[in-house]
């Protein structure tokens, strides 16, 4: 989650793995770190650290804590623990869930069709408009059963929902 999730910010498969060894490095050190130090650790430069740091508190990946030195200075330290974790998990199945619900309320209100080639997904008028074959593929669309695409989805949205709940 957290290599994809750079990976795709930075467009750097290389920010990705550096992210994940960041977690990883926090996750077993147990204790805190200031950016600095994480750079040294990492042996990369402050600026990258705190870039990475930066972003991954902005996605409750990691943790922070901000604190004001005797000369008035503020210094940030990141850390992660299983409470971070579970924070992180249980606001990804949130936002899955929320477009999980947005997905279930387009099926209810429209006609759909798909691409068994590339599985994209076209309204009633895209089918009508392509003529019933995919842009892309040059395949024949199929009607997908919204009532039966609908239960399957509501199912997954319940499982992750009791799933949250466990944690």
């Amino acid at each position: 989650m957290v290599e994809r999730n750079v990976s795709f910010e930075f467009n750097s498969p290389e920010y990705g793995k550096l992210a994940r060894k960041m977690v990883e490095m926090l996750y077993s050190r147990k204790e805190r770190l200031s950016d600095d130090r994480i750079a040294i650790l990492m042996n990369i430069s402050t600026a990258e650290a705190r870039r990475i740091l930066q972003f991954l508190a902005k996605g409750n990946m990691i943790g922070v804590v901000k604190t004001t030195t005797p000369d008035y200075r503020i210094e940030y330290a990141w850390y992660v623990d299983d409470v971070v974790i579970a924070n992180a998990i249980k606001k990804r199945i949130e936002l899955v869930s929320g477009k999980l619900a947005l997905l279930v309320r387009a099926l209810a209100e429209g006609t759909y069709y798909v691409c068994p080639n590339c599985h994209r997904r076209y309204s009633l008028d895209e089918e009508l408009a392509y003529n019933g074959v995919c842009p892309i593929c040059k395949v024949q669309l199929i009607y997908i059963n919204n009532i039966d695409e609908i239960n399957r989805i509501t199912k997954v949205i319940e499982k992750l929902e009791k799933y949250a709940s466990s944690i």
